[in-house]
């Protein structure tokens, strides 16, 4: 796969497994060895720059990412932009999920320095938010909000239900785009911000690439314009039928069984 010069992996249902959990030291050895033969290694996610952060702390050489699913970006771990809600779409969109939708599980909002979750959720551990606080108002914020996520973890609702909320919230804003976000989840970005956008604009601005020299994996739905729109795409074993249905390829083994690193070893390193 000469003609490729970017490798971009999703991290959940992807890198990690169901319990969260990835090879470090695999993952280490692996990106060193295609940093050595010129492939630049990428995170896109629909996590928070802060939790990217948290998993990857034991990873040094990971330091380019796309985080909330396209709406930052940061290279050599340095945010370089981002692109943020206003403050009236924040406030209508949490009227709406308060009158038109099941009561969540949890509510929060991606900031630029903490996830910032509604104060009725206290009581929900939330482990994968490194730093957080709690609000009642939006207004007390006073930060970008980059993503509003709800999910229905507990209650487990299935995709298609969740997949009508989301075309819902489409129809009824023009400045969001909602995603199905895995995870029982919807993620509320602001219109145009996806994963293929931002990272194509992290490849082009800051390392003067293109998106046919890219190739990228991922296992759900707010994986499917990064894999629609890049040089060779990837769906892991254990993607969602919709992702299934865009990949160029299906990877030979599930995010259980180190699908990822599988795959890439195979393709890149052998």
């Amino acid at each position: 796969m000469n003609k490729y010069r970017f490798i971009a992996v999703d991290i959940d249902g992807t890198l990690l497994d169901d319990n969260d959990y990835f090879d470090i030291e695999r993952l280490n050895r692996d990106v060193d060895e295609l940093l050595q033969r010129d492939y630049h290694f990428i995170v896109a996610s629909g996590n928070s720059y802060d939790a990217l952060t948290s998993i990857f702390k034991p990873c040094p050489l990971v330091k380019n990412f796309v985080a909330e699913n396209g709406g930052r970006i940061i290279v050599n771990r340095q945010p370089v932009s981002g692109i943020s809600h206003s403050l009236p779409t924040l406030q209508q969109l949490l009227v709406t999920i308060n009158e038109r939708l099941p009561i969540p599980d949890i509510l929060s909002l991606s900031g630029k320095s903490q996830t910032f979750i509604a104060d009725q959720y206290r009581n929900v551990p939330v482990p994968y938010y490194p730093h957080h606080d709690y609000f009642n108002k939006i207004q007390e914020i006073n930060e970008p909000i980059y993503n509003l996520n709800i999910s229905w973890f507990k209650q487990r609702l299935s995709q298609s239900v969740i997949q009508s909320f989301v075309e819902q919230l489409n129809a009824q804003y023009n400045n969001i785009q909602a995603t199905y976000s895995g995870a029982f989840g919807i993620d509320i970005l602001p219109a145009g911000v996806n994963k293929a956008n931002g990272l194509q604009r992290l490849i082009e601005t800051y390392f003067n690439g293109q998106m046919n020299e890219v190739v990228a994996f991922g296992d759900t739905s707010n994986d499917i314009e990064m894999l629609q729109e890049v040089g060779c795409s990837y769906a892991m074993k254990n993607a969602t039928a919709d992702l299934l249905h865009v990949a160029d390829k299906i990877t030979a083994f599930d995010n259980n069984h180190s699908g990822l690193l599988k795959e890439i070893e195979k393709q890149f390193l052998q």
